[in-house]
């Protein structure tokens, strides 16, 4: 059995928020549907506020703790559902990402209405995928994976901030929560 693999330096929540920020607001712009987004509870995206919390994630086996951030946005649907998801396979596979269809699209009494596309980094780690159907459509994206330890605190605008589970809402607290700020880089 070998030994696990030493992943390296891994990248800050601070870098990965922004990083994740950046690649929600160009997946936006290439989905030609630039407002009217939200977060799966109906909160409009707001990326001047929005923290973000580690979640789970690997590509291989290193004997550590790896987790990422990630995005889901629900709009309404504008068009056909299989071409929405295609233009956004297209436009990953323009950056470089390796696009592949989940499953097949569905079809129904009205036709094709349900389809996934997904966008994989080269290390087969998840980067993005468009989930569209006659009801919803919804872009997902996912920072890049890492085990640093500041992942296990929010990662906000101003600073990270710990996770309290002893406030009714940790995630969106009722208290003031301490904010440590982002170190100079």
């Amino acid at each position: 059995m070998s030994a696990p693999v030493d992943p390296g330096p891994q990248k800050t929540g601070q870098q990965l928020r922004v990083e994740i920020i950046e690649a929600v607001t160009a997946g936006i712009a290439a989905s030609g549907i630039p407002d009217g987004w939200t977060l799966p509870m109906g909160q409009a995206w707001d990326p001047d506020t929005k923290e973000f919390l580690g979640a789970s994630c690997s590509v291989a086996q290193t004997g550590t703790r790896r987790e990422r951030f990630q995005v889901d946005l629900h709009h309404a649907p504008v068009g056909d559902p299989l071409a929405f998801a295609d233009m956004m396979g297209d436009y990953w596979k323009d950056q470089g990402y390796i696009v592949s269809p989940v499953g097949t699209p569905a079809t129904g009494p009205g036709g094709r209405n349900y389809t996934e596309n997904r966008a994989d980094r080269a290390d087969g780690s998840l980067a993005a995928g468009a989930t569209a159907q006659d009801t919803l459509f919804v872009l997902s994206f996912y920072s890049e994976c890492s085990t640093d330890p500041s992942l296990d605190r929010f990662a906000g605008p101003a600073g990270y901030r710990e996770f309290d589970m002893l406030d009714p809402n940790p995630y969106y607290p009722t208290s003031s929560p301490t904010i440590t700020p982002y170190p100079d880089r």
